[in-house]
């Protein structure tokens, strides 16, 4: 029920695993579209095959990047208020 409840009081983010989601949907999409251009005897199927997936990591890296940064800063935030941060620096 907690989790419900973090999720409810937007403590945890439910953004990220969506562009989980939408990256492998993507990722099939990709693989699908190289298909069909093999199918068609279309010479760019593997560009499409390996710039496509390339591509479409990377846009997808980009976006969970402000997620993944926000995660950190709040693990940052999180020693500085119970002093082990200082600690294991010294």
């Amino acid at each position: 029920m907690s989790t419900l409840t973090d999720i409810l009081r937007f403590r945890v983010m439910v953004a990220p695993y969506l562009l989980e989601i939408l990256f492998w949907a993507g990722l099939a999409g990709t693989f699908y579209g190289a298909y069909w251009l093999l199918v068609h005897d279309h010479w760019a199927w593997w560009m499409a095959l390996v710039f496509g997936s390339l591509l479409t990591r990377v846009i997808f890296e980009f976006g969970l990047l402000a997620f993944r940064s926000y995660e950190r800063l709040v693990e940052v935030r999180q020693l500085l208020q119970t002093g082990t941060f200082v600690e294991e620096n010294r």
